[in-house]
């Protein structure tokens, strides 16, 4: 009988022989940062119900609040401004290869003297003119392609700040889902101390122990409580900065913080590869290395003329005395060579020779930057992924010591020290968890963004089209008739 059950798919069988033992420790990290979050709701609901919308308590995963921040960052708002610089620019670089349409219109009177005869001459003319630069050695034409060029490089730059503020927004968040995620683990340390001191002031009232061990149990109390509020105040702090971050109003904005599991980039983690688009930061300089060999011309361009059109046509013209003869319409075109005796011409060309080569290296130098990054986080992932499984293990093997050594504790086969000194090695082992989950999201974080994928494995943020914007196709001359009213 055929099996009803489909065949799995490539990302399913990727994740389950291989990365089971992954999915454990992840499972245990989310599990507790999520209680953690549900206990804050939970707390908080009945302080703030007549103040905001139950939806107002409800966790918000990191690809939520990014999508909420991102449109409103400064660091995204400046590049988009940029960005419409830059088209900006585009326009005034088109408008370079069209015609100057020009209307003058001239009222006078004058004293001259014409057959030895004084006349006083009075003049209301009016023209149209048309100017136009049919050549330019091709500069125009190459400087609309550059600034099309550095429209692309902004667009890239608009992903890059999106980028930029992911990662950085990213990195809170995941600082507060750490503490979130340890809090619980404080708190039961702390109650479970406390249970212990109750319990040696107890036997001690009864002689059965030591005032030593009290004290001992009292000092191991105190170790509790500091830990635990320092948890309660970093965990705000991180919040708070967080909140700051995404430009919150108070930190009271802030909803729960959802566990994370970042995926692997699925193309570059390991071999150094970018994926389909890579990161902003390099598709922008690189973008701006284009841009700048584009403005260099070629050394025979210094020696083209520069080439002008200009056309004009009466629109009315009333001198009395009348002239003797009058231009109603013209044109001329004009053929120019200028050669600065002090080398202008061949300064700007160097010039930007030198800018292109200086452009080209500094994408270069993104790049390597880029790719030491990213070759140093594929150690780190797997050291944080092995990490994770051991950790798992030891914790499940202090729980077993912890439940035994109460008993023993109870029987009197073990000391008062001995049985702080395990929770302790629990309580610590259970930080290193949350710590070791942490480091290896900000690794799969930082592999995400190196390689370029970050917004596309958040679900935020737009990519930029690939290619600039092709010039405009050269018109042709107009003719004099062109210029006729209603022509």
């Amino acid at each position: 009988m055929r099996s009803r059950h489909p065949a799995p798919s490539a990302r399913a069988r990727a994740c389950t022989p291989t990365r089971t033992h992954l999915l454990r420790p992840l499972a245990l990290v989310l599990l507790l940062a999520t209680e953690s979050a549900w206990a804050q709701v939970s707390v908080q609901k009945p302080v703030m119900a007549s103040a905001a919308p139950a939806s107002a308590f409800a966790p918000e995963s990191l690809a939520e609040l990014l999508r909420r921040v991102l449109p409103t960052d400064p660091q995204v708002r400046s590049a988009r401004s940029q960005l419409e610089v830059s088209g900006e620019r585009r326009t005034q670089a088109r408008s370079r290869l069209m015609p100057n349409v020009g209307v003058q219109a001239t009222q006078g009177r004058s004293a001259e003297q014409e057959f030895g005869l004084p006349i006083d001459r009075r003049s209301q003319r009016a023209e149209t003119t048309l100017r136009w630069n049919l050549y330019n050695s091709g500069n125009d034409a190459a400087e609309l392609r550059a600034t099309g060029i550095d429209e692309t490089a902004s667009e890239h730059d608009v992903r890059r700040a999106q980028e930029d503020t992911a990662q950085r927004v990213g990195e809170a968040y995941l600082e507060v889902l750490r503490l979130q995620s340890v809090l619980p683990s404080a708190a039961n340390r702390l109650q479970a101390v406390q249970r212990l001191v109750e319990q040696t002031r107890r036997q001690a009232d009864l002689g059965k122990m030591s005032d030593a061990d009290a004290q001992q149990a009292e000092a191991a109390l105190l170790d509790a409580e500091m830990a635990h509020e320092e948890t309660i105040a970093d965990h705000e702090s991180a919040r708070r900065k967080l909140a700051r971050l995404i430009g919150a109003a108070s930190v009271d904005e802030l909803r729960p913080a959802v566990a994370v599991v970042l995926p692997t980039p699925a193309a570059g983690a390991r071999t150094d590869k970018w994926g389909d688009v890579p990161p902003g930061v390099l598709a922008a300089a690189q973008q701006r290395a284009l841009a700048a060999r584009e403005r260099v011309r070629p050394q025979m361009s210094l020696l083209a003329p520069r080439i002008d059109l200009e056309v004009r046509k009466q629109l009315g013209d009333n001198t009395t005395p009348a002239l003797t003869s009058t231009t109603k319409q013209s044109w001329q075109v004009t053929a120019r060579w200028d050669f600065p005796v002090g080398g202008e011409l061949q300064a700007r060309r160097n010039e930007a020779e030198r800018r292109a080569e200086a452009a080209e290296a500094e994408a270069d130098r993104v790049s390597r930057n880029l790719q030491a990054e990213l070759t140093t986080l594929g150690p780190q992932v797997a050291q944080a992924e092995r990490a994770l499984t051991l950790i798992v293990r030891q914790i499940e093997q202090y729980g077993t010591l912890v439940r035994a050594g109460e008993l023993q504790f109870e029987a009197g086969r073990r000391t008062l020290a001995q049985l702080i000194a395990l929770r302790d090695s629990r309580y610590n082992a259970e930080k290193r968890l949350a710590e070791q989950a942490t480091r290896l999201q900000k690794a799969r974080l930082s592999q995400l963004y190196y390689s370029g994928e970050l917004l596309q494995m958040m679900g935020v943020g737009t990519l930029p089209r690939a290619t600039p914007l092709a010039p405009p196709p050269a018109m042709p001359p107009p003719s004099i008739d062109d210029l006729a009213p209603g022509g």
